[in-house]
């Protein structure tokens, strides 16, 4: 597990966590310390754990032992109160995850029409300025058949952006890409890192 640029202050932190799926122990005694601001990568071979790890964090996943906290605060168990920590948490999944029946700028703008009651002019200007960040402006009304694998992992980075998470878990974000898309994906979450002040897991 690689800090990439260090802080002080703990956003994410693990304590002799193990986890298990179907009674067989995935992880064992994993220790991690996130710091605010910081990209971290958690590198390991296929089968290793990572997505695991990282269901712990949204609290898909109990552990059996050991805590986890986000935000100084363990994860809770109550539903309500699970959602309402998961807003301050982006995910970008390996598959992407868009609907291919609703358009770019639709996708990117679900979870605004999910989670707030914003008026529907500013859920639209939302939406191009989280496109405009991952480069995609002009991509509003396309379609996701119609987007490149590089251009469709961008799409749901601007949706997973959509309510400004602090903290932002990345599953795998260069599976499928070609050489070039994956500079391009690598450059953008450290631009957005840095510009955002966003707390990374890679």
């Amino acid at each position: 597990m690689v800090p990439m640029q260090a802080s002080t202050t703990p956003l994410v932190q693990l304590s002799n966590v193990r986890i298990e799926r179907g009674g067989r122990t995935i992880l064992r005694d994993v220790s991690l310390q996130v710091p605010q601001g910081s990209i971290t990568a958690v590198l390991g071979p296929s089968g290793s754990g990572k997505s695991t790890l990282l269901a712990a964090l949204t609290g898909e996943l109990r552990p059996v032992q050991g805590d986890v906290t986000l935000f100084g605060k363990p994860i809770p168990t109550g539903n309500r109160d699970l959602l309402e920590m998961r807003k301050s948490v982006g995910v970008l999944l390996q598959g992407n995850g868009l609907l291919t029946d609703l358009t770019v700028g639709e996708n990117v703008a679900l979870p605004l029409r999910a989670h707030t009651r914003l008026p529907v002019a500013v859920r639209e200007r939302l939406v191009q300025m989280k496109l405009h960040a991952v480069g995609l402006l002009s991509a509003g009304d396309a379609w996701p058949r119609e987007l490149s694998g590089g251009m469709a992992r961008r799409v749901a980075l601007a949706r997973a952006l959509a309510l400004d998470p602090p903290l932002m878990i990345y599953d795998e974000p260069l599976t499928g890409l070609d050489p070039i898309a994956s500079g391009v994906i690598m450059s953008l979450i450290q631009r957005l890192n840095h510009s955002l002040g966003l707390t990374s897991i890679i």
